[in-house]
């Protein structure tokens, strides 16, 4: 007797949908802010888990974007995994904000703030959309990880018309597959007991392809050596979480930092968080570094210091619904690349080009309605 494999799975949807009336920062050169309405919390997972006996299960989970009002509904994380007293594997195409996220305070959000996959204004590093394995196995209150990955959106270059002397930078969520070569190895433990959770992850970055376009070549450098560490930690002391984050990456870019304060209230939740990236010095594209950079869409050449400071309230209604209101203020010290013209159409062989749009970063705030489920 034929029997559907829908029998032995357990198939669970989950999200939130959220919306809101904001101001999100300038991010027009002609000083305009992007403010009202919006849907811009809209995310839903379709999970479907098959116990295999012996203590083994499998999972299978997709999820795409549904934010309204025109917006493309756009595929989200999607992996299978296995699970059992060996520990878990995990392979998929996932959505990777870092650790130094997961110690901010959780009250205070908005668009730009805490969705950044599209933009480099903000002073941590922007999301990433990237293909994985993961291996994680608990060791007492110690969870260890190991994952190779490859970036999902790849940066792509090509000639510009007018001349060869100049390249336009291009990138596509479409863009299946390791087209650059960008690759990356993780180890990471986190450590969780009691009050206290600390977590270190080491990354090394890697390039394996040098291409060349005409008379411009090795733009995308071999990018081995170059090495991210991040460390992070949260102490929970009743009255208050409090969390701290520093990220340090080799070949000459910028220290990153958040500090947080999280003040529970009976159904309030009070958040501050500080975050902030030092001075980037601008890179020689030619050199060791420049692939890794471009790789993970840091376009950081001669960015100034930039901060964030972040307030926030959040009243939980139940534990799926809650009302949010936050405010962000920026600051960026003169002017930034980010992705101006400057830098992004400039001959990248052997020249340093710092950019010369001015920092566009002034406010942030939101208030908004948001149901989990």
């Amino acid at each position: 007797m034929a029997t559907s494999g829908a029998a032995f799975a357990q198939a669970t949807i989950s999200g939130n949908l959220g919306f809101s009336w904001q101001q999100s920062p300038v991010i027009a050169t002609d000083g305009s802010h992007i403010q009202g309405f919006s849907m811009n919390d809209g995310e839903i997972y379709i999970s479907a888990k098959e116990d295999l006996g012996g203590g083994m299960s499998a999972t299978a989970r997709g999820g795409f974007t549904m934010r309204g009002r025109g917006s493309a509904i756009m595929d989200r994380d999607a992996s299978v995994s296995l699970a059992g007293s060996f520990g878990a594997l995990t392979a998929g195409s996932v959505r990777t904000c870092g650790t130094l996220v997961t110690v901010q305070s959780g009250a205070v959000t908005g668009t730009a703030y805490s969705s950044n996959e599209s933009n480099n204004y903000l002073p941590l590093d922007k999301c990433s959309m990237v293909d994985v394995v993961a291996y994680s196995i608990p060791v007492g209150p110690v969870m260890l990880t190991a994952t190779y990955g490859e970036f999902a959106s790849p940066v792509g270059y090509s000639i510009a018309a007018a001349t060869t002397s100049t390249l336009a930078v291009t990138q596509s969520l479409d863009s299946k597959g390791n087209t650059n070569g960008i690759t990356f190895t993780d180890v990471a433990a986190v450590y969780s007991g009691g009050p206290i959770m600390a977590g270190v992850n080491v990354t090394t970055f890697a390039a394996a392809t040098n291409k060349s376009l005409g008379t411009l070549s090795g733009y995308l450098t071999p990018a081995d050596g170059v090495i991210r560490t991040r460390l992070v930690g949260t102490y929970d002391a009743g009255v208050a979480k409090f969390g701290l984050g520093y990220q340090n990456k080799t070949g000459g870019f910028a220290d990153q930092y958040v500090a947080s304060v999280a003040v529970p209230l009976g159904n309030i939740m009070l958040g501050l968080d500080y975050t902030a990236r030092a001075a980037q010095g601008a890179l020689d594209r030619g050199t060791t570094g420049a692939g890794a950079a471009y790789a993970l869409g840091q376009m950081r050449d001669g960015d100034k210091a930039s901060s964030s400071i972040g307030l926030g309230a959040t009243y939980n209604f139940s534990k799926t619904t809650s009302l949010n209101a936050s405010y962000i203020t920026y600051t960026d010290a003169g002017a930034n690349g980010k992705y101006s013209a400057a830098v992004q159409t400039s001959s990248i062989v052997g020249t340093n080009t710092t950019g010369t749009t001015a920092a566009l970063l002034d406010t942030e705030y939101r208030v908004r309605l948001l149901k989990s489920f």
